[in-house]
């Protein structure tokens, strides 16, 4: 009880001293520093008004964006660290007005014909995708647990990024925050993929078959319903019936963050086992709940490779290009 107390009192006072602190962090803005965090969220929400598309979320998503930007110093170091991850939703849920607009052909035999014919598995009564195999295997263990790291995938991505921006060792944080922003970019990368190769997920062709696109087709929690039935909850029945996007089966991005994790923790030297069991869990969760083909793994942790080491790349050049600018100051 006594360690709670402390603790409390000690929170308590990192605030008083952050509201003393704010009058002169705020004088020290410039006035574009100041306004122009209004004026975006302000507009970004002007737009969605004019789209029909406000949401709750939309709100949420605003208000934080200025709670980080006006709450003083420390709110800020906040900001800098999930900006990355409120701009992946903003880009996301922006897919919604234009998709349909810009979206080629939707491939719906050629990954199935792909995993059928690399990964097949061959029985008495025919050869089966992996993920037809699987949907004739369950287990509920197993649907637990795929189920829980399915869902969880983001905020154990951010629990690790968060690890090295703010309790690792001075260098690592120092280098931290180009995680975030390679979260972003594999983020965009991935999306673009979904217009010029736009390809349906393995549920799709067991509740559809391989005739042409249905484009008015709802997202589908496939294998991730049995969580939820499971345990009497509603988290991927609410979830999957915000989705952006049904026809982004390529690449897998729920294989892409947890290989940026393996990728980070080996440079920063920690956590390197958790985000290995992470990856692997990812890759197996994605064929066993039906949401992605083998082939949509394989291309996800490219994804994530080719755009993590450009990311680090880039960060770690302007690193040392800042710091041959300090040393050229110094001499």
């Amino acid at each position: 009880m006594g360690s709670l107390m402390s603790k409390i009192d000690s929170i308590a006072a990192a605030f008083r001293k952050e509201a003393t602190e704010w009058p002169l962090w705020w004088s020290l803005l410039s006035l574009p520093q100041r306004l122009l965090p209004l004026l975006l969220v302000l507009l970004y929400w002007a737009v969605l008004v004019f789209l029909h598309g406000f949401r709750s979320d939309h709100l949420t998503i605003g208000l934080l964006i200025l709670a980080g930007s006006y709450g003083g110093r420390t709110a800020r170091k906040g900001l800098r660290f999930f900006l990355p991850l409120l701009l992946t939703a903003i880009v996301y849920d922006s897919q919604r007005f234009y998709a349909d607009y810009i979206r080629g052909p939707v491939h719906v035999r050629e990954p199935y014909e792909f995993d059928k014919r690399f990964f097949g598995i061959s029985t008495a009564t025919g050869t089966y995708t992996p993920n037809e195999w699987f949907e004739m295997h369950t287990v509920p263990f197993l649907d637990v647990i795929t189920g829980f790291f399915y869902l969880t995938f983001v905020p154990i991505f951010v629990g690790i990024a968060a690890y090295f921006s703010f309790w690792a060792r001075p260098e690592v944080r120092a280098m931290a925050p180009r995680m975030m922003w390679a979260f972003l970019w594999v983020n965009v990368v991935g999306y673009t993929t979904y217009y010029w190769y736009a390809a349906a997920p393995p549920w799709y062709v067991a509740l559809h078959g391989f005739g042409p696109a249905r484009m008015d087709t709802l997202a589908n929690a496939a294998g991730c319903v049995r969580f939820d039935h499971i345990l009497g909850t509603k988290f991927f029945t609410e979830w999957y019936g915000r989705s952006a996007d049904v026809f982004g089966a390529i690449p897998s991005l729920h294989v892409a963050y947890p290989l940026q994790a393996v990728y980070f923790s080996f440079k920063f030297g920690a956590v390197r086992k958790f985000s290995i069991f992470f990856y692997i869990i990812m890759c197996f969760s994605a064929v066993y709940l039906n949401h992605h083909y083998v082939l949509d793994v394989l291309l996800g942790s490219l994804y994530a490779i080719v755009v993590t080491c450009v990311t680090d790349f880039v960060f770690e050049r302007r690193r040392l290009r800042a710091a041959q600018d300090s040393k050229a100051l110094a001499s």
